[in-house]
């Protein structure tokens, strides 16, 4: 603890040269600044990043049919083949790092109608697995379950939005009769996305209906539009793509060499990319963060040997009335901590007071989400500044401990 006569010494040496100190201090305030602005904002990114794919699993890949675009086996190209759920757990058999497959079909968009209320909806066929791969939360209700598809109900999910067009609660429309098209369903849950993806029109305007009562209602057999695939989280999706679509090509006579035919989608190089993307931001933040406030500390060692230098008579002094090396070391590395912590502190608070302003503008932003930093940042921030204090004072204080009280009467 500081007792009121060191205070008073201390805060002597900072105001001693108003300039010089403010100066010197400034480079310890723009680094501390910097560094709390730069790794805020990396996090905003990736905050916004997580928040758009929030819903999607990241070790994921996803299937369409596409037209042939190679003659093959008798078959023109240009011919459109369909992906059926017999397609599903050929894939499921065969590839037994798949852990969840998932098929999905889509229908027309369509007017979903209760009493004189109406919303347009985008109407999706899914089965019980589809919520392991695409995230939503259940605000009401249930999800689509298997008995649903299994048995070909006329049932529905509605996403949020649509259902606050049709009905005043989730919960008032849970059991209720909504006429989509020209089907009434009755509805069983009400879901709201936990990210901004989507695959196939915006889930919180979409029907959910089950895969089996859409092909149905189409008359499209076991037709499938799309394919969900889920793998273990040590699993490359890059070696399933390949098993996948020469799996797929093989059962429906498609070109080995046709690229086309079969497309996917590959989230987990995405998800990579990113990562590797904010690994580098992080690297860069702390090298130029770190980088600046180095060069304040530079700074205030500097400055303070020119203090030293200034109190050659005062030190020297000390030191013949028997001041111990101790008390030399402690008022000067004191000296150095409270010089760079003020200023970095205040680096700090004017850091965070910039991000709460940036995410109070763009709250809306897609990309760019909540950029501020943990307590445990914080934490690291005031240690780093602790341990830059006392390497600022480490040669200024060994260069007092070298003056003695006949330097101090040349001196003077």
């Amino acid at each position: 603890m500081f007792d009121l006569d060191k205070l008073q010494e201390i805060w002597q040496t900072i105001t001693r040269n108003k300039m010089r100190s403010f100066l010197t201090a400034f480079g310890v305030f723009w680094g501390m600044f910097m560094f709390i602005g730069m790794f805020g904002i990396g996090q905003g990114f990736g905050n916004g990043l997580k928040n758009n794919f929030g819903n999607i699993a990241a070790n994921s890949m996803f299937v369409m049919a596409r037209t042939t675009t190679v003659e093959y086996k008798g078959f023109n190209a240009g011919r459109w083949w369909n992906m059926t759920q017999d397609d599903m757990e050929l894939l499921k058999k065969q590839i037994p790092e798949i852990e969840t497959i998932s098929g999905t079909v889509w229908a027309n968009n369509s007017k979903a109608v209760v009493g004189d209320k109406s919303a347009d909806v985008n109407v999706q066929g899914i089965d019980d697995l589809f919520y392991k791969i695409d995230n939503q939360d259940i605000i009401a209700g249930r999800k689509i379950s298997y008995l649903d598809v299994a048995e070909k109900r006329k049932v529905c999910v509605l996403g949020n939005e649509a259902a606050d067009q049709l009905f005043a609660s989730a919960e008032e429309a849970i059991g209720q009769m909504v006429k989509v098209g020209a089907v009434y369903f009755t509805v069983v849950g009400i879901a709201k996305p936990r990210g901004n993806i989507s695959l196939g029109g915006d889930p919180k305007t979409t029907a959910f209906i089950p895969s089996s009562t859409a092909q149905q209602l189409a008359g499209r057999g076991k037709a499938i539009d799309f394919i969900s695939i889920v793998v273990g989280d040590k699993v490359k999706i890059k070696t399933i793509e390949k098993k996948v679509t020469d799996i797929l090509r093989t059962k429906h006579l498609i070109s080995p060499l046709d690229n086309n035919a079969v497309m996917t989608f590959n989230i987990q190089d995405t998800f990579l990319m990113f990562n590797y993307l904010f690994i580098g931001i992080a690297a860069l933040i702390w090298i130029v963060g770190m980088g600046t406030l180095f060069a304040g500390v530079v700074g205030i060692s500097n400055i303070m040997l020119v203090t030293v230098k200034e109190r050659t008579n005062e030190i020297g002094i000390k030191r013949a009335l028997g001041a111990k090396p101790g008390v030399i070391i402690r008022q000067i590395m004191m000296e150095s901590m409270a010089l760079t912590f003020i200023a970095g502190f205040l680096g700090m608070f004017f850091g965070i007071l910039v991000l709460v302003l940036i995410e109070q503008a763009t709250q809306s932003a897609g990309m760019f989400a909540n950029p501020t930093i943990s307590f445990t940042m914080a934490i690291v921030g005031t240690v780093i500044l602790i341990l830059s204090g006392l390497i600022a004072g480490i040669i200024p204080a060994k260069n007092a401990l070298r003056i003695k009280a006949i330097d101090a009467l040349r001196d003077e």
